[in-house]
């Protein structure tokens, strides 16, 4: 397991692995060539020791002195000159410590002059044991001066083992305890007489009361719920985690499980004792109720792999598959008596693992929200009252460890944490009983759903605006307003308004597939009903739908949509013509509506890609199209319409590609197959091959492809050669000599730079729906503007109980362009006498 801190290696700037410690920190003995690599100093950025040393230089007792002048870091583990410290209450100028990572300074309270410590050596090995020395001296110092961390630990574990000795005694000799105590206090009082000010100053500090006596305080539960084997296994861990807050714990394990330990080493340090293996020991022998879901369902979306894999081969593939250098994605502060959390550590977006336990934090910054990459966090035996609801939006947590604090309830965002597999509660004495009835009951599974579905309404997201598009082709922001407050419904003489809306068919909208949103906002009749309220809200004169079911086009979709005066064409997936007639109606399709008082039907044509390469010659049959692309039953559905106002013809084209981001080279395929189609098409209604861009074309749907895509180049760009998409692949000349098409399209989108998403989920949110158009016969004059910013930082995926599908409709206001003579040359005119050089 790659845990910083870690060691070095020459012309390696990572951790990867180390057996040597210092209290309080990270790093390795002096002189060892720890930061030492070729010449050069570790990069900032990748550094735990600093981010650890800023965290305990900050938010602790006293106030912060100004440093002192920095030492030379050219030499590995040399120390910067320290300076004179300062009058009480005041730390003095203290110099840059090198790149020694020794127990980190905290900020100190009250203590007296100290004189200035050591001076350089020339030579540079009587330097390093020099300052090896100084540095154990500072830290006995530290060890006496009242507020330091290192201090606080010090009486922190005294009056630890006094409570140990005080309640054997008591059980065994009750009368004699309460006189030794008497007497001790007595003792106390006379030698606090005795002392001068400094003594009695670090009297009061030890006196302080020590809060961590509270964490080790069980829940009150009933016999019914102490016999629950989910309850026994929070206790069961709960004191396993105890012993895992001495410092750098799990650092420590991580490092001997790499090599063969010594004779004698502990044993509460060998590989597999630590929490998380024991979690994992512990959780395969339960088995999880899974909530119902269709087993044959569609997958539309990364998924974590089901199976338990081991952390470190799991980081080695993604590190690969990223082509990523970053070698450690953990990092141990343990038992470091933290009060507060330095804002770099969050920069560490590629951590997995975080252990914060055995300190004493208060409070978790809210910017713990951008460690997304997480699967461990523990932050047992602290002093937490509550936790902040970003935690919520970590899904890829998996475990997560809360003993021993003194937290009352859990926010209900953490029903989005759809991977979670163990949250421990047992040492939280005020804890909400639900919340422990229904881990005794039901697991952390059980809790989780239990969040989710029993979670308060959140406000809905305001309203999309309609952004007004100008003759340049620029947005009109400042006339903008909420989409509510226009008709895109009324009739224009000049153009028309379409949409397109992945509507998430309900068999693939499974409890399985989206753990995060709640039962009842995933019920299809619910989920119809909010499609039907957003879809009827908008009204636009065509009407772009993918992942209809045909059962559910045919009896409800054409009854609605004929009374609101639309008419439609629905198209299938090829896998039905293989079902029998009840199964085919379950399978999903592309349909799409039309107003019949601004377009009249003049012809359709339904398009199977799989089946059109396999009856067409000019596709070469190689093995990539029978492996890959033949066995997908992705469809477009085509419409040419005739616009009743200008009795301009267009062509309106409803697709939708297949789903898998490793199948990019399919789809660019898919694409590829679409316009040689689209080119068969315009031709019957164009009078020329240099005709084919007057004809008004529409391309809409769900691409499944981001920008970055050959789908993309190839659409936006009219050709696509050579892009990594295909490298490697087979499919004849549109490999060898690249895929091209001679349309001028262009996104509607274009004029607002693209929208930030319009499918988000918690492992995928990206742009991957478009709406395409021909750019010469046609304008574009409005668009919908993109989805609340607010309300989709605040969720980690749609469906939600506002947004009823995992994808957001797009719609567009088009004009036609006019034109002259339907295409007809028109000759110059310079006048009678022709073509003149005269100015």
């Amino acid at each position: 397991m790659n845990i910083a801190p870690y060691k070095n290696t020459q012309g390696t700037p990572q951790f990867q692995g180390s057996q040597y410690l210092y209290q309080g920190g990270y790093g390795a003995p002096v002189g060892d060539g720890y930061f030492q690599q070729q010449g050069q100093t570790q990069p900032d950025g990748l550094n735990p020791p600093k981010i650890l040393a800023q965290t305990l230089f900050q938010g602790q007792m006293g106030q912060q002195g100004q440093p002192g002048q920095p030492g030379q870091q050219s030499q590995p583990g040399q120390i910067g000159q320290i300076g004179q410290l300062g009058q009480l209450g005041q730390l003095g100028q203290i110099g840059q410590l090198g790149q020694i990572p020794l127990g980190q300074l905290g900020q100190m309270g009250q203590m007296s002059q100290i004189s200035q410590i050591g001076q350089q050596q020339q030579d540079q090995q009587d330097q390093q044991a020099s300052h090896h020395n100084q540095l154990q001296a500072l830290h006995q110092q530290l060890q006496q001066i009242p507020g330091t961390p290192q201090q606080q630990l010090v009486q922190m574990q005294l009056a630890q083992q006094q409570q140990q000795i005080q309640s054997q005694t008591q059980s065994q000799f009750p009368g004699m305890i309460s006189q030794s105590q008497q007497q001790g206090q007595q003792g106390r009082q006379s030698q606090q007489g005795q002392q001068g000010q400094q003594n009695q100053q670090q009297s009061q500090v030890s006196q302080i009361p020590l809060q961590p006596t509270l964490q080790h305080l069980p829940i009150s539960v009933d016999t019914a719920t102490a016999g629950s084997p989910h309850w026994q296994h929070q206790v069961q861990l709960a004191q396993v985690s105890r012993s895992s807050n001495v410092p750098h714990f799990y650092a420590r394990n991580a490092a001997s499980s790499s090599r063969k330990l010594p004779p004698g080493t502990d044993s509460s340090i060998q590989p597999g004792s630590t929490l998380v293996e024991i979690t994992k020991s512990v959780l395969s022998g339960i088995v999880v109720e899974e909530e119902d879901y269709a087993p044959n369902s569609e997958h539309r979306r990364p998924m974590a792999k089901t199976e338990e894999i081991d952390e470190e081969e799991e980081d080695q593939r993604i590190r690969i598959k990223e082509n990523n250098t970053q070698l450690w994605t953990g990092l141990d502060l343990s038992g470091q008596q933290l009060c507060t959390l330095s804002p770099r550590l969050f920069e560490y977006r590629f951590l997995r693992r975080l252990f914060l336990n055995g300190n004493m934090l208060k409070t978790v910054p809210k910017a713990i929200l951008q460690l997304k990459s997480l699967r461990i966090l523990d932050l047992s035996s602290n002093l937490l009252t509550s936790l902040p609801p970003e935690l919520g939006m970590l899904f890829n947590l998996k475990y997560l460890y809360l003993f021993d604090n003194d937290l009352e309830d859990i926010p209900w965002e953490f029903g989005s944490l759809e991977f979670l597999e163990f949250i421990g509660v047992e040492g939280n004495p005020r804890m909400n009983q639900t919340v422990i009835s229904t881990i005794a009951k039901k697991g952390t599974r059980g809790l989780i759903i239990h969040l989710r579905d029993e979670a308060p309404r959140k406000p809905p997201p305001k309203e999309r605006e309609w952004i007004p598009v100008g003759e340049d082709s620029e947005p009109e922001m400042s006339l903008a307003k909420p989409a509510g407050e226009v008709d895109l419904s009324q009739r224009d003489e000049g153009g028309f308004t379409l949409m397109t809306y992945n509507t998430l068919c309900q068999h693939y909208a499974t409890a399985k597939m989206y753990k995060y949103t709640p039962s009842w906002a995933l019920n299809w009749e619910y989920r119809r009903k909010k499609l039907t309220e957003e879809i009827m809200g908008y009204l636009p004169q065509v009407i772009c739908l993918q992942e209809v079911e045909a059962m559910t086009y045919e009896e409800y979709w054409v009854p609605l949509m004929e009374r609101k005066g639309y008419k439609g064409v629905f198209h299938c997936k090829g896998r039905a013509k293989t079902m029998s007639e009840k199964n085919a109606k379950k399978v999903d399709g592309c349909a799409t509506f039309f107003k019949t008082s601004v377009f009249q039907l003049l012809d359709k044509k339904p398009l199977d890609y799989s089946g059109v390469v396999m009856t067409q010659d000019k596709y070469k049959k190689t093995e990539d199209l029978f492996n890959r692309f033949t066995n997908k039953d992705n469809v477009a559905l085509t419409l040419i319409l005739q616009h009743i106002g200008t009795g301009n013809k267009i062509v309106i084209c409803n697709t939708h590609l297949f789903w898998d981001p490793e199948y990019n080279d399919v789809k660019t395929m898919q694409v590829g197959v679409l316009l040689d189609e689209m080119q068969s098409i315009v031709k019957k209604y164009s009078s020329s091959r240099e005709d084919i861009n007057k004809v008004p074309m529409v391309i809409c749907g769900d691409f499944n492809s981001p920008k970055d895509t050959a789908v993309y180049q190839l659409l936006s760009q009219g050709n696509s050669k050579n892009h990594g998409d295909m490298k490697g692949r087979d499919y004849g000349r549109f490999t060898s000599d690249g895929f091209s098409h001679p349309f001028h399209l262009s996104s509607a989108y274009n004029c607002v730079g693209e929208l930030p998403f319009t499918n988000l989920t918690p492992t995928f949110t990206e742009l991957i729906d478009y709406i395409w158009y021909s750019t010469q016969p046609l304008s574009v004059r409005g668009v919908l503007g993109e989805e609340d910013k607010e309300y989709s930082r605040k969720v980690i995926g749609f469906p939600t109980a506002d947004c009823p599908s995992d994808h957001i409709p797009l719609i567009a206001k088009f004009e036609f362009k006019k034109h002259t003579g339907g295409g007809r040359k028109i000759r110059a005119d310079f006048g009678n006498e022709g073509f003149s050089r005269k100015t």
